[in-house]
């Protein structure tokens, strides 16, 4: 057997440590992802409109008013937050998948002439029931739980704009959430979140209307949208 000398032991021992060190610099390697289509094709699509519900309301189960408002406090939500931002949604998944995308008129019609079970429906529920009957193999189901507008205005602002919704993605014929996404953020002034320096100029560097906030929200959710 070679016998080790001090001298040898020492490089030994700085190379396994400069190793380490490697190690500890390198940026990690990132998990491969399935970059393949989702196994369900998308046939056709429809936009429940969004409902109005408290932080953590979950669309497969009852909290006090399943179909309605959910649980909320109005203080928090503007009037039309609900039907701004079936809008954007409707308008994102148009320009991917066109007339594959259910008429929102005909989409709220029916769903205000469904008969109402309120010990049982769920957002969930409704959003099948929906897309059953008018032929869509996925439905998309929001809900949105702040949507505070600024005090002020693009150049200053007391209070700036506030936003906190999330995005399902449902199978209409199985009820399984495919994915899901949420968006919730109080915008910010550059000096105050210097790190997101790039979501700051994003959206124009300037204090958004709550509106404004909702668009580039849902824009930010759409970079994942499975379809």
């Amino acid at each position: 057997m070679q016998k080790t000398t001090p001298a040898g032991l020492r490089r030994t021992l700085a190379s396994a440590l400069a190793f380490v060190l490697l190690l500890g610099v390198c940026p990690g390697v990132a998990e491969p992802t399935d970059s393949s289509d989702p196994a369900l094709a998308l046939e056709r699509i429809g936009v429940m409109p969004f409902f109005k519900g408290s932080f953590g309301s979950s669309i497969t189960e009852s909290v006090v008013c399943p179909v309605c408002d959910l649980t909320y406090d109005p203080r928090s939500l503007s009037a039309d937050c609900d039907k701004v931002l079936t809008r954007y949604v409707r308008e994102a998944l148009e320009k991917k998948h066109g007339d594959r995308v259910l008429s929102q008129p005909l989409v709220a019609k029916t769903y205000a002439q469904l008969p109402l079970d309120d010990r049982r429906d769920t957002p969930l529920s409704l959003s099948q029931k929906v897309g059953k009957l008018l032929g869509a193999n996925l439905m998309t189901v929001g809900t949105v739980w702040k949507y505070r507008e600024r005090a002020g205005g693009a150049s200053a602002v007391s209070s700036p704009a506030s936003v906190a919704f999330a995005l399902h993605l449902v199978d209409v014929e199985s009820g399984k959430v495919l994915w899901s996404k949420s968006f919730v953020q109080t915008q910010r002034s550059l000096s105050e979140n210097i790190l997101n320096a790039k979501a700051f100029f994003e959206q124009g560097a300037k204090w958004l209307t709550a509106d404004e906030l909702a668009s580039f929200g849902v824009k930010e959710i759409f970079k994942e949208f499975p379809y």
